[in-house]
């Protein structure tokens, strides 16, 4: 009788256990469905769907610090700062070592206007990683807010060299917005301090850059000019001018502004392929090769400068020269879509078409959205009576803006 009992006493506990064992598997794979599900319905953009995954996924594993924090992120993209603030800070609470949660904690706060409470949780995520392109671009809105005008600007330069396509990708995707209304925001926030010290010099100087890069070429010269007139030796506002005069089209004082950056040894290696651009743009080859030369000596490994002597000698139609160049600058950037593109067209023009598509297909390969590129391809194929692969890459040449394709297109393709 009493070994009955036990056998019983043991299937019991047995068949606990195995309860037990799918209660927890039940809730694991409750948890991570919703959570799952959570983290897609951000990447759709469909944040209300994000907070009632998350919430259901918390209620599953409420010691989730990733689930606080993905509930939080729906919340920011829904404006929700009060109650994003709450739940970044029970998932930094739960692990204080993901950069994510301080970055997105210093991006509400910015938000809130709590700029220092923004500025230290940008340099805890730099202290993970001092190359978070994100981390860089916020702190430099933060700044701005605290009228620290050169801190804003170098922080700008070091997002916009780190990653600058992607900021604005995740700008445009989750915040409906771009870097540019965040320029616009810092302006305002350098126009109140001018509105205090109207002789701020900093503050014209760090203004005039920033329209620069909002494309406000006129607004950012005045701005220049007011620094220079406070301060005539600012190296970096007669840099920066130069740089607004050369894409106005303004090139004899582009090359003035950078002959004198060049003179004070300021950032002399970007004065001289400045103002080499400048002067290619004159069509002054001879002027612009040899400041190429002296950006090399300078700077040996910069592949941007070999390319423009390879597109230089391709202006002095020596494109069996410039091939040697355009070799060079992939060499030391594999990625340069613009040294693939040119020796394509270099080699299309020594009619080596089939070696032409290959540096295009690497053109297309690292830029997807190279125009150009799709066109002379097509030009490439046409030269060796290939029609049917030149059509498709007129039509996508023509569906991303390059405009000159349509006479190809009427001759070569049939639009039906």
């Amino acid at each position: 009788m009493a070994k009955r009992t036990f056998v019983i006493s043991l299937t019991a506990l047995l068949l606990c256990i195995l309860i037990v064992v799918f209660l927890l598997g039940s809730r694991t794979r409750f948890f991570t469905n919703y959570f799952t599900k959570g983290n897609a319905s951000i990447e759709e953009g469909k944040y209300d769907e994000a907070i009632a995954s998350f919430e259901k996924a918390i209620r599953w594993r409420k010691t989730s610090a990733p689930a606080w924090l993905g509930l939080a992120r729906a919340q920011y993209f829904l404006r929700q700062y009060d109650d994003a603030l709450d739940r970044v800070n029970r998932s930094i609470k739960l692990d204080s070592l993901v950069p994510e949660a301080h970055l997105y904690r210093g991006m509400i706060f910015s938000r809130k206007m709590k700029h220092p409470e923004a500025i230290t949780d940008f340099n805890t995520v730099l202290e993970f990683d001092s190359l978070s392109a994100r981390a860089y671009y916020h702190r430099g809105i933060s700044l701005a807010g605290l009228g620290d005008f050169m801190g804003s600007v170098a922080d700008y330069r070091k997002a916009m060299e780190l990653d600058k396509e992607g900021i604005e990708a995740f700008l445009k995707k989750y915040e409906g917005r771009s870097s540019m209304d965040d320029y616009r925001e810092a302006i305002d926030n350098y126009n109140r301090q001018l509105a205090e010290n109207a002789r701020n010099e900093a503050a014209f100087a760090s203004l005039g850059y920033l329209k620069l890069n909002l494309g406000d070429l006129e607004g950012a010269i005045h701005d220049f000019n007011k620094a220079l007139e406070f301060n005539p030796g600012n190296a970096e506002a007669i840099f920066n001018r130069g740089a607004a005069y050369a894409r106005e089209g303004n090139f004899d004082a582009a090359i003035a502004d950078f002959t004198t950056a060049i003179e004070k040894k300021h950032k002399p290696g970007k004065a001289y392929y400045n103002r080499a651009l400048a002067y290619t743009q004159q069509q002054k080859i001879s002027e612009a090769m040899r400041d190429i030369r002296e950006v090399l000596k300078l700077e040996p490994g910069n592949a941007h400068a070999y390319l423009t002597l390879g597109v230089l000698s391709s202006m002095k139609k020596d494109y069996q020269g410039s091939l040697l160049w355009y070799d060079k600058a992939i060499a030391l950037d594999t990625l340069l879509a613009e040294a693939y593109f040119n020796r394509g067209v270099s080699k299309g023009n020594l009619q080596m078409h089939p070696e032409a598509i290959f540096d295009y297909n690497k053109a297309i390969e690292y830029r997807p959205g190279y125009a150009d590129a799709y066109y002379t391809r097509a030009v490439s194929n046409i030269s060796m009576n290939r029609i049917q692969d030149a059509c498709p890459d007129l039509m996508k040449a023509r569906e991303l803006g390059f405009k000159d394709g349509d006479e190809l297109i009427s001759i070569y393709c049939d639009e039906k």
